[in-house]
């Protein structure tokens, strides 16, 4: 597909047809054409259509229908009409349907080329606004840090996801619960070729298997039951971007045999569909668990694996870089701030509390705390953030050599607890991590942390 754009030219006109596409190639279009309305959307479900030239009249299937279903297959696509001088008023009914122009025959060919540049710039233009709206509900729901770190781990570890970004390979992601591997994979796609495309996050782990199949390749309208209109998936909305598949191994083995098929041949066939549709995107692969492990039992494909593991980027915990987690607090309370009045800032003896809690959840425990005591501070007045607001337990045995991590972790566990009534699940999610964790770590058996 042109980065320029791709149109499609319907009419039952050879000579017509064939004459617009060879000027349009010339100005450095991709032009698809059909001949009638079955061609057209055959076109339209097997590539992504910018804009289409449709001729009013043609046998069995007119233009004003196909506009109607091209724009249910694609709504973001820009129409433009072609009629003769006596259906001017059908053009004007298209455009109250969604067509971006009308023009009559004959024409002259500088002058279509005038009114295609123009609605593959409004094409282009929502396109790229429904990627800004995409990600600003992605950032809404789950607020993430730039990446922040001033530690050597983390310095060499962009570095080298900077070298990866301009491979277009797949790379899989490693690093515990909340450590910031979705911050990496989009510092990739920021640095790499695709980054004008869409970023796009699916939590494969968090899906049943008919769910992840809807969610990954979409489906057409009455595929299944409910599916009352058709429904692009994740991989299709990607198109040109970079699609990160958290948790990469909790995937059912059947949806890794159609994975591995869209990674081997570059096409998908949403549910219910009969046709294949052509997809460009970068993939980008992110566990907590041991992938070579599962490779071994036969819970991950071996072949999968490879598809997947052409590069591999491991996200250090934050007790394996203390200097990053001052740094990080302080993005994370002036974050906060944005939102609240007033100034507060962490004393030294916070700081210090800060850097020798081990961080069970991470960057994303890290950020809940740093909310909460704000939050408090700003109720109760208060313009520095002291240990005792922290409620942050001990964490040096008493010859101050070491952590004891399980004891620290249990206590501040109980005190999420207290805090949110004994409800686990809300306590998990306050701490960044799942409740079987929680259970885990409290039942004193979480020895291999959760990614």
């Amino acid at each position: 597909m042109s980065a320029s754009g791709t149109f499609l030219v319907v009419d039952d006109e050879r000579a017509f047809r064939v004459n617009v596409s060879l000027h349009l190639r010339s100005c450095g279009f991709s032009v698809l054409e059909a001949e009638n309305a079955a061609g057209a959307l055959a076109q339209a479900q097997e590539h992504r259509v910018d804009v289409a030239l449709i001729d009013m009249v043609m046998p069995e299937v007119g233009g004003l229908e196909l506009l109607g279903r091209l724009k249910e297959e694609n709504p973001l696509m820009e129409a433009i009409i072609v009629t003769g001088r006596g259906s001017i008023e059908s053009a004007v009914e298209a455009m109250r349907r969604g067509a971006f122009s009308y023009i009559t025959k004959p024409f002259k060919l500088c002058e279509l080329q005038v009114v295609a540049e123009r609605a593959l710039e409004k094409a282009q233009l929502a396109r790229r606004n429904e990627i800004l709206q995409e990600e600003l509900r992605r950032r809404q729901a789950k607020t993430l840090a730039a990446p922040i770190f001033k530690s050597a781990a983390m310095q060499k570890l962009y570095a080298e996801a900077a070298q990866v970004a301009r491979n277009d390979l797949s790379v899989l992601i490693e690093g515990e619960t909340g450590v910031g591997k979705e911050v990496l994979a989009e510092y990739i796609h920021q640095q790499s070729t695709r980054r004008e495309g869409p970023f796009s996050v699916l939590n494969t782990g968090a899906l049943s298997e008919n769910l992840l199949d809807s969610e990954l390749f979409g489906f057409e309208k009455g595929a299944f039951t409910g599916a009352a209109a058709a429904h692009a998936g994740m991989i299709e909305i990607t198109d040109g971007g970079t699609l990160l598949l958290d948790e990469i191994g909790d995937i059912p083995e059947a949806a890794q045999i159609r994975l591995l098929r869209f990674l081997d041949r570059g096409v998908l066939r949403r549910i219910g569909a009969t046709r294949e549709k052509s997809v460009n995107v970068r993939m980008l692969a992110a566990t907590h668990r041991n992938i070579d492990t599962y490779v071994t039992a036969g819970k991950f494909r071996q072949d999968l694996y490879h598809r997947l593991v052409t590069f591999r980027l491991r996200v250090p915990p934050l007790r394996e870089r203390r200097e990053d987690i001052v740094c990080l607090a302080e993005f994370f309370l002036e974050h906060a701030r944005e939102r609240m009045a007033g100034t507060v800032k962490l004393t030294h003896e916070a700081e210090e509390a800060l850097k020798s809690y081990p961080w069970p959840g991470n960057v994303r425990e890290l950020r809940h705390t740093m909310e909460r005591v704000l939050f408090a501070a700003q109720v109760y007045g208060q313009q520095e953030i002291g240990v005792e607001h922290l409620r942050l337990p001990a964490s040096k045995s008493e010859d101050g050599e070491g952590l004891l991590l399980r004891a620290a972790v249990r206590d501040h566990i109980q005190k999420v607890l207290e805090r949110f009534g004994g409800h686990r699940q809300k306590a998990a999610e306050a701490l960044g991590i799942s409740e079987r964790y929680l259970y885990k770590l409290l039942s004193d058996k979480g020895e291999e942390q959760e990614g």
